[in-house]
């Protein structure tokens, strides 16, 4: 439903729909320096191909991460696309905005539960810098031996 509202509001409905046949994939392993550290991910590279309205053949790349489910496939496969009228080149894929979509929504859950374990972390210390004590305390389930 949200997709939907999202195409809309960009246009791609107005876009022709196409298939797309994945004309290649190339795995390769990226690497970037990240605090001193060297860190190493996958991604594939995929080439896709399909005729526009007026014949002419098309060709586009994407990149996607080795944790999508677009990572899969190989070569051959068809896939369905939106490709802008009016410069047929430039192309929308839905899964492709999924992928982009699920990436971002990983990293905010990610954010979200450092900052709740840093808030909780720094409650803890702060309790216990006021010298918590059994009065003060009252609220909290009580140990007995």
């Amino acid at each position: 439903m949200l997709i939907e509202i999202w195409e809309r509001l960009r246009g791609y409905d107005k876009w022709i729909q196409t298939e797309a046949r994945i004309k290649s994939s190339t795995v390769e392993q990226t690497s970037r320096i990240r605090k001193g550290a060297r860190q190493f991910k996958w991604v594939t590279t995929k080439v896709i191909t399909w005729t526009d309205s007026s014949g002419e053949s098309q060709i586009a790349q994407y990149t996607v991460p080795g944790g999508s489910p677009m990572y899969q496939p190989t070569g051959g496969e068809m896939v369905t696309i939106h490709y802008n009228p009016a410069k047929p080149e430039e192309f929308y894929y839905r899964e492709f905005l999924r992928t982009r979509v699920h990436t971002v929504v990983k990293i905010i859950i990610g954010v979200l539960l450092f900052l709740a374990y840093s808030a909780a972390l720094f409650f803890c210390a702060s309790h216990l810098t006021r010298g918590g004590t059994a009065e003060t305390d009252s609220h909290l389930p009580v140990k007995t031996s």
